[in-house]
């Protein structure tokens, strides 16, 4: 059994993240572009509030769901993560589960790009290290565990990622 903790981070931190204050910024900057449309004020207000409960949706959804322990046993995946505050568990089967290893840039580059796991499974799709409380060496570790239990070979794209990931580690520390 090989276990993998990440920093943990409540829904309070999840929720007031510079990435979600950029967003909903960006969000109200765009919707006043409704102001230049020649409707009257109550219409104008009244699509601004539509927009403004979609931009809090938004950001509800993308903050609510959190893993923060991955565990492997013989034949399962077991994930320990957090939806709102409250603590859940999921056991996958590891023959049934397909994992990916991505990479999300960034304009700084190298150093301030995210590595990330996407866990697929017939009925689920999880993200690791959606709010970076991973480090890309875990995550590295992980992507390389499930490929030993799973008895599966690192492809191309996959190598090219992890490639990324120690570039970023000898050029950013």
């Amino acid at each position: 059994m090989i276990t993998f903790e990440s920093e943990y981070k409540n829904f309070n931190q999840r929720f007031f993240r510079l990435n979600n204050l950029a967003f909903f910024i960006e969000f109200i900057l765009l919707s006043s572009i409704i102001l230049v449309f020649n409707l009257s004020i109550f219409f104008k207000i009244i699509i601004e509030i539509f927009l403004l409960i979609i931009c809090g949706f938004i950001i509800i959804k993308r903050s609510k769901s959190n893993i923060d322990i991955v565990t492997f046993e013989e034949n399962s995946i077991v994930l320990h993560g957090e939806t709102f505050n409250k603590q859940w568990l999921k056991s996958l089967n590891i023959k049934e589960t397909n994992i990916q290893i991505r990479i999300n840039a960034s304009r700084r580059g190298i150093c301030g790009a995210t590595f990330y796991l996407k866990v697929k499974n017939k009925k689920d799709n999880y993200i690791l290290n959606s709010f970076e409380t991973f480090s890309d060496e875990g995550i590295m570790q992980i992507f390389n565990a499930f490929k030993k239990f799973k008895d599966e070979k690192i492809i191309i794209d996959e190598r090219l990622v992890i490639l990324q990931i120690q570039e970023k580690k000898e050029k950013c520390q």
